[in-house]
């Protein structure tokens, strides 16, 4: 499968679990990780810029993330797991790709750079967190003269101005 058809793929994907798990927005990442029968801790890392981590526990998932980030982040930082949970553990999704996984944890101390797994969870975040559509109505909606303030789309979806802008430049909106 060509990266943008992958790319699309798990688009759909993220957009078909949220509107199944919480269709409206902003989305309570406690609640769809609740829904979903899995834990939430807060963490202190010892490395600050660790953000969070999954792990395979039993048939379950535990999601660690940083205490110490912005509730924006950290609503990102869980999606973002989920991401993993989905597309690289097989979660629900792919139950012989699940029963196979006896120690997955993801956590970036045990990566060297931003890997394809990165990406793909980073995208899904952004399409669960932003679908398409709501993303763009709200644009039409919001924009005044062809323009419009990032940080009114981070405010409605309750993301970053970094991840708002980042979903736009992937929506091909805005330019990179």
């Amino acid at each position: 499968m060509s990266s943008s058809k992958r790319y699309q793929a798990i688009e759909a994907l993220a957009e078909s679990i949220r509107k199944q798990l919480y269709p409206s927005h902003p989305v309570d990442m406690q609640e769809v990780v609740k829904s979903l029968k899995g834990e939430l801790q807060e963490e202190s890392f010892e490395d600050s810029t660790i953000s969070g981590k999954i792990e395979k526990v039993g048939d379950a998932f535990k999601i660690s993330y940083n205490k110490e980030h912005s509730p924006q982040r950290s609503g990102f930082t869980i999606a973002h797991e989920i991401g993993h949970l989905f597309l690289h553990m097989g979660y629900i999704i792919d139950p012989e790709k699940w029963d196979s996984i006896n120690d997955y944890c993801d956590s970036p101390k045990y990566r060297q750079g931003y890997s394809v797994e990165e990406y793909e969870a980073n995208h899904f975040a952004g399409a669960f967190l932003m679908p398409k559509d709501d993303y763009e109505n709200f644009l039409r909606e919001n924009g005044h003269n062809n323009k419009i303030d990032i940080s009114l789309i981070a405010e409605h979806f309750n993301v970053s101005f970094d991840a708002a802008l980042t979903r736009g430049k992937w929506l091909g909106i805005f330019d990179w």
